[in-house]
């Protein structure tokens, strides 16, 4: 599959980047070489929750556009499909529904995992490892984004969790077979990238509202040598609210249309991909700069995407009709955190994808601006498993 870069004017004139600064910022670890998966009992395994107590969101607004110029990279493909129009009482109001076919006859005949094992969803799976679970989205032919907290708890340094696995599509529910569990099988990890300000616990913010509480894993290839992304694709990603519109349409508040996906413990049982779909808006909290939407997702749904744009299939357009100015789906952000009780309002929050006080650069080489670039810029250029990076292998194509 072929990919096209979209950079701002700011990223073009600015692609110089200190090797340096990655390394102050960012912290790698690299995988012995294995391909072998642990076999678990998926229905045992419970949700991952971040540990930092939820800041005091009473003073919380949502604000006006910051004046950054968004950017995105995206999949063009034979799966790729963009969406249509990119733009469209603060309880904020949303829809959560169940990744899973409903009735398809009179007779009540199903297809459980039609919709888990389609294109973009089967870029999303469930995260297990030696903590419990979180949920994560292929980015890169064979990189998962997913959250800071899934791979550390916050500022314990070099004790991170262990044995990552990735099972794109996955659908357990009661009576699955092990091809709906893990329909494009089980990819272990081969490298990641945290923010060393989450591994020492300098990253601003308050509680479990943090800067950077995100991270990136590549995953080794299968026993055919193949990559993940050759069976279920990958999304795009976009930064510096990359499809946020501020108008009187929205109030002057920097608002998208955002859709959101996980596997939460209290639907479910986490067993089932679930999606919800509402207005984003951006915030700051103690310094922090925030995604922040209306959810009942709740733990376990921890490292799921955060889409703009979000669309399988696109309408033939007619009539002098043409997509917005941004439509190319992206995750701008991944679950950090959100309230704990799901039937008093519910909010959930998500790091922006973006440059701040510890990724200010417009650009960390090829990989566009802000933490989720440099953290990418770090990753890639990495040693893989067989020799050279995981770049030049072509993990980050």
């Amino acid at each position: 599959m072929t990919r096209r870069i979209v950079l701002s004017s700011t990223l073009v004139l600015t692609l110089s980047y200190a090797a340096t600064a990655m390394a102050q910022n960012d912290k790698a670890v690299i995988a012995s070489p294995t391909r072998a998966a642990i076999e678990i009992d998926l229905s045992a395994v419970k949700p991952v929750v971040n540990k930092l107590k939820a800041p005091d969101t009473s003073k919380v607004i949502a604000e006006a556009g910051d004046g950054l110029s968004g950017g995105v990279m995206r999949e063009d493909g034979p799966d790729y499909f963009p969406g249509t129009r990119a733009f469209g009482n603060f309880g904020i109001p949303y829809t959560t529904a169940r990744v899973q076919q409903g009735n398809q006859s009179a007779a009540g005949t199903t297809a459980d995992t039609i919709l888990s094992t389609s294109y973009p969803y089967r870029t999303v799976g469930k995260l297990t490892f030696s903590a419990g679970y979180c949920t994560a989205s292929l980015i890169r032919r064979s990189v998962i984004v997913t959250a800071a907290h899934c791979i550390q708890n916050f500022g314990s340094n070099g004790n991170l969790f262990s044995n990552w696995q990735f099972r794109p599509g996955h659908y357990g529910a009661t009576g699955a077979t092990a091809a709906q569990t893990a329909p494009y099988g089980t990819w272990t990890w081969a490298g990641l990238v945290r923010p060393a300000s989450w591994a020492d616990g300098s990253d601003i913010g308050s509680g479990a509202a943090r800067d950077n509480d995100l991270a990136v894993i590549a995953l080794n290839k299968n026993a055919a040598n193949q990559f993940v992304g050759d069976f279920v694709g990958w999304m795009g990603y976009g930064w510096n609210n990359y499809s946020f519109v501020s108008s009187p349409k929205t109030g002057n508040l920097a608002t998208a249309a955002v859709s959101t996906l996980g596997y939460p413990f209290l639907m479910d049982g986490g067993a089932i991909m679930q999606r919800t779909d509402g207005p984003t808006y951006t915030t700051t909290i103690s310094n922090a700069g925030q995604l922040w939407q209306g959810s009942n997702l709740t733990g376990g749904s921890s490292g799921g995407p955060w889409v703009v744009n979000f669309a399988g299939r696109t309408a033939v357009l007619s009539g002098g009709a043409v997509v917005g100015t941004a439509p190319g789906m992206a995750v701008i952000g991944v679950t950090s955190w959100g309230s704990a009780d799901p039937n008093n309002n519910k909010d959930n929050y998500a790091s922006q994808f973006r440059q701040n006080n510890r990724y200010p650069n417009a650009s960390y080489g090829v990989y566009g601006a802000g933490n989720i670039a440099s953290l990418l810029n770090t990753l890639c250029s990495s040693a893989a498993p067989g020799g050279g990076t995981f770049a030049s292998a072509g993990y980050c194509d």
